[in-house]
């Protein structure tokens, strides 16, 4: 079992919820202005987003800021995800890489991927995420973060239902009213996206295999391998694996260099 998260749980995550297509829209525009100051301007000036309260911009722009461009030691930097989104032709592969940061910027999100979600989706490949299954996942949790307690009821039931909604539109699970929650196919670019970061931060190949970034995408070791072969075929790396000794050979010199191949 992963270790319980130390960090706070705050109700931020319901003030915007998952918001892929906002922040796609606001990664083009920063692919096509070149800076984040200019694409403040235009979702104030030219409402590039189409939203009609000012407010909303404003909490549109500070979240995709906010998950997207701080400094974090597993995902590549804002500049990195802005190229990759857009050298990829697939709205899968990038919606897949937006959910690790989402997933990384708020504790509890995290938490239910790989606890609440990915345990069961060990177990049972498939399974119903019932608003009473996850309420009793919720308070064992408030036995360790005592702050769930604080929240209102209001706060509690929109929350779940911001994080059903973001369990829909990341494709985990089947449209409303359904609660069925199944494993997603993660696209090979998405998974060279993170394994070239964690090549070029010096991991080796078993660290790498260990990363939770795996556990948010429920890949088993197994999968891991099949990943490295897909891959391999592209011409990406070379894998080599036996018994417990595994070896990366990536055919770029960086991250950068295999978004450039990739364009």
């Amino acid at each position: 079992m992963s270790k319980v998260s130390t960090k706070r749980y705050t109700v931020g995550f319901k003030h915007v919820g998952a918001a892929y297509d906002e922040a796609l829209m606001l990664f083009r525009e920063l692919n096509e202005r070149g800076s984040w100051d200019e694409v403040v301007k235009a979702a104030y000036e030219e409402n590039v987003l189409k939203k009609r309260s000012s407010k909303w911009i404003q909490v549109l722009l500070r979240y995709t800021r906010k998950r997207y461009f701080r400094n974090n030691s597993l995902l590549p930097e804002g500049n990195f995800l802005t190229k990759f989104l857009n050298a990829v032709n697939s709205n899968q592969a990038r919606i897949q890489a937006l959910f690790q940061y989402i997933c990384e910027s708020h504790p509890l999100v995290d938490r239910l991927v790989v606890e609440l979600v990915g345990s069961n989706l060990k177990s049972y490949n498939s399974f119903r995420l019932t608003k009473p299954f996850y309420s009793d996942f919720i308070s064992k949790e408030a036995e360790v973060h005592p702050e769930l307690n604080e929240w209102a009821d209001y706060t509690r039931e929109k929350w779940r239902r911001d994080f059903y909604a973001f369990l829909r539109s990341s494709g985990l699970m089947e449209k409303h009213p359904s609660t069925l929650v199944k494993k997603f196919i993660i696209k090979p670019e998405t998974f060279a996206f993170f394994l070239y970061n964690l090549i070029d931060k010096g991991l080796s190949p078993s660290e790498i295999f260990d990363s939770h970034l795996w556990k948010r995408y429920f890949l088993t070791q197994e999968d891991i391998e099949e990943k490295l072969s897909e891959c391999q075929v592209k011409g990406w790396l070379q894998y080599r694996g036996l018994g417990t000794i595994y070896e990366l050979v990536p055919k770029f010199s960086s991250l950068e260099m295999w978004i450039d191949a990739v364009e």
